[in-house]
């Protein structure tokens, strides 16, 4: 909106220097008709303004990019139509409206541009739509046939290559965006890890001694004694919370230890569809969960095999958690390019709001009553440990994404069946 405001500045100022100049020049129709686009151009604007937070952003920008080219079209026919020299801005229009619109956007938008320029020539030509300068008019016969042909075709052919190439530059540049993103969140997730993690090693080494000379006593004393029903169910209390609290010092151990790796080639398909056999079977998931796999047999990686179990195992259990009643849990294997292997968990779940997947990897953060807020941290660092990426997609009441973009690995060569 300030692009066109500052271009319709322009345009009016060289519209007034042009009318002052000596001799000055008459109030023409057509410099009329300029200056009442260029009014429209202002008051167009102004609406844009005040509807800019009511509409959705996608409808608002073509509503704005089909007006733009209506208005380029009016330019170009009150300066000369066939000979003016501004069927150029249509270009303009698409190059930005590759900002704002997917490709097929942007074609659309070519195609309008295509459209109107040639109906507006084809109507000068045939004397449909009388031209406002006189001296450029392209009555039947005054120009060849061919040449209107060639210059309609030209400017059509270029919309469409401006639109493919602006297209595509837009989208790299946003796919760009995105992994920078991606890599940002990943520098700053490991700093806090890191930090953490430093403080973790210490802290729990000091926790877990004294927290099983505890537990082993409480056991002792509640085998030895004979105690009263209201008593004894204190103490069952005291044990079962002292075993959570136990399974608690375990994870942030697991957590604070740096991860022993020992990365082998497996095939994802044979290990994964073990991992969903086993899950399955698992209270969260009988009798109301159905899992599709779509597993590639050709797709092999290198990682520890109890790794990506526990990893897998995190993705299935946070789907189950996440689906109310029944619901459908999918993993997919798929090659990214011919480096990298996805592996994709989605579910239909209750899904995640954005605030949530900013925190989803920082210790202790968790959604749940029960949780600790350490599973996904220890599933992060094990993957960091490969060098492998992890990443999120989420829509809330639809559903969530757990995606591990994994490096391929070769398949040994007595590979098992």
């Amino acid at each position: 909106m300030l692009l066109r405001v500052v271009f319709t500045t322009l345009l009016l100022g060289a519209t007034i220097v042009a009318q002052w100049q000596d001799p000055p020049l008459d109030a023409t129709p057509p410099l009329l008709v300029l200056y009442g686009i260029i009014a429209g151009t202002y008051l167009l604007t102004f609406f844009y303004a005040l509807l800019f937070s009511t509409i959705p952003l996608q409808i608002f920008s073509y509503v704005q990019l089909a007006l733009d080219t209506v208005l380029v079209t009016l330019v170009i026919y009150v300066t000369g139509g066939y000979s003016s020299v501004f069927s150029f801005l249509y270009l303009v229009i698409i190059i930005y409206s590759s900002l704002f619109l997917q490709r097929n956007g942007t074609v659309i938008i070519a195609a309008l541009c295509s459209i109107q320029y040639g109906l507006l020539i084809d109507l000068e030509y045939f004397g449909l739509l009388e031209a406002f300068d006189k001296g450029a008019g392209i009555s039947t016969g005054e120009v060849p046939w061919n040449q209107i042909v060639f210059k309609i075709m030209m400017t059509t052919v270029a919309c469409f290559l401006v639109a493919g190439l602006s297209s595509l530059l837009s989208e790299q540049e946003y796919k760009t965006r995105q992994e920078l993103r991606s890599v940002r969140q990943h520098m700053q997730r490991v700093e806090k890890m890191a930090a953490v993690g430093e403080m973790a090693a210490r802290l729990t080494h000091e926790i877990k001694n004294p927290l099983a000379a505890l537990v082993g006593s409480v056991r002792l004393l509640h085998d030895d004694l004979v105690l009263e029903p209201a008593n004894d169910k204190l103490m069952r209390i005291i044990l079962r919370e002292a075993d959570r609290l136990g399974d608690l010092v375990n994870e942030f151990l697991q957590f604070a230890r740096p991860v022993a790796k020992n990365p082998t080639p497996i095939c994802l398909a044979n290990h994964l569809n073990e991992i969903v056999e086993l899950f399955r079977r698992d209270r969260m998931a009988a009798d109301r969960l159905t899992i599709h796999v779509q597993l590639d047999p050709s797709h092999w990686i290198a990682m520890d095999a109890s790794h990506l179990r526990q990893v897998i195992w995190n993705f299935l259990l946070n789907s189950a958690q996440a689906i109310e009643s029944e619901g459908h849990v999918t993993i997919i294997t798929e090659a990214v390019d011919n480096e990298t292997i996805a592996i994709r968990v989605k579910d239909d779940g209750s899904g995640i709001d954005e605030n949530t997947i900013k925190s989803l990897f920082e210790p202790f953060f968790t959604t749940k009553s029960q949780g600790s807020g350490l599973g996904l941290c220890v599933v992060y660092r094990i993957l960091e440990a490969y060098g492998f990426l992890l990443d999120v997609e989420s829509v809330p009441e639809k559903g969530s994404t757990f995606s591990v973009m994994a490096r391929r690995a070769a398949p040994p060569v007595s590979a098992p069946d």
